[in-house]
């Protein structure tokens, strides 16, 4: 908004700082307000997180939209995008405040999935770059919204499921966007995604000071569901979604093996690794004995070889 108002490029430092501020003092003044954590059940060390105040994503995330929307150019096609992470913050939200049924969650979380993929054929390129290879791939809208919308349901789950230990989901988080952000810098990808990244990273800051070992706040489904259709986004926006596979993969790793182990078993109707407990954050502290912050920083330092591996595979590819 200021932006149209005030044709300058101090709008782009007094934005991130504004939201920096007023995501602290939302914070600290409304979290009190929050639901409270019930405890997981048949998750390791699952009781300590009981009482805590939870969904602060709610919180963070309704900040950051704030701040994009105040300081950034946001076309009606983008506020469309803003709208689907919305409705997974509300959603989470809701969830968080009372448990909504398997069923109804999973149908939301399908809906939003097709409504994110839809809009997205329509704003970021159907056409892939495969930059590592210098190869394209023209992909035909109908399955591009289909692929697209996968993704979206994907992320949102190992987003979700990887929220478990104390800082985890939003160190990975950070570093992904970061990763995002400097892959379209290098590929000349730059667009008002570029934005969000960067404001994401600013609350996500805010957050994980309270959310720090040991916690006194927790991001909930509202903020990690959010999360979950952002960094969909990102990697559609860099121009090959493919590169979510690489960016996100410890993500992929701890929270995509619930759903895997969750899959096959049904469909077997037999035991699947049952000598690993998913996620694999919980299979590191339970039968490795792990404590939280060897899980949190163990796996940010594998997330970052693995950003740095891929950032300079890129560069030379590039350059």
């Amino acid at each position: 908004m200021f932006t149209y108002l005030f044709n300058t490029r101090y709008m782009y430092l007094i934005g991130p700082f504004f939201t920096l501020i007023f995501t602290f003092i939302s914070i600290h003044m409304q979290n009190k307000k929050l639901p409270s954590d019930g405890g997981r059940a048949f998750a390791v060390d699952g009781a300590s997180a009981k009482g805590k105040p939870t969904s602060a994503g709610v919180i963070f995330i309704s900040c950051m939209f704030i701040g994009v929307s105040l300081f950034s150019r946001v076309t009606w096609q983008y506020a469309l995008l803003y709208l689907c992470a919305m409705m997974a913050m509300i959603c989470g939200y809701l969830d968080d405040r009372k448990p909504w049924s398997a069923t109804l969650k999973g149908l939301t979380d399908v809906i939003i999935a097709i409504a994110s993929g839809t809009l997205a054929s329509f704003l970021f390129p159907t056409t892939v770059d495969i930059f590592i290879i210098h190869q394209t791939i023209d992909i035909p809208q109908p399955l591009y919204i289909f692929l697209a919308s996968v993704l979206v349901w994907c992320s949102i789950n190992f987003a979700n499921a990887s929220d478990g230990v104390d800082g985890l989901c939003g160190n990975l988080t950070m570093v992904s966007t970061v990763t995002f952000f400097a892959m379209t810098v290098m590929t000349k990808r730059i667009s008002m995604m570029n934005n969000v990244m960067l404001y994401l990273v600013i609350v996500l800051l805010v957050y994980l000071w309270y959310n720090c070992h040991p916690s006194t706040l927790l991001m909930g489904d509202s903020g990690s569901q959010a999360i979950g259709v952002f960094l969909a986004f990102f990697a559609m926006a860099s121009g090959n979604p493919f590169s979510y596979i690489i960016i996100c993969l410890p993500m992929i790793l701890d929270g995509g093996s619930s759903l895997f182990k969750l899959a096959i078993c049904r469909v077997t109707k037999k035991k699947f690794m049952n000598r690993i407990r998913t996620p694999l954050h919980d299979h590191c502290r339970k039968e490795w004995s792990w404590a939280n912050q060897m899980v949190t920083e163990r796996f940010t330092l594998i997330h970052l070889m693995i950003e740095g591996a891929y950032l300079l595979l890129l560069y030379f590819a590039l350059y």
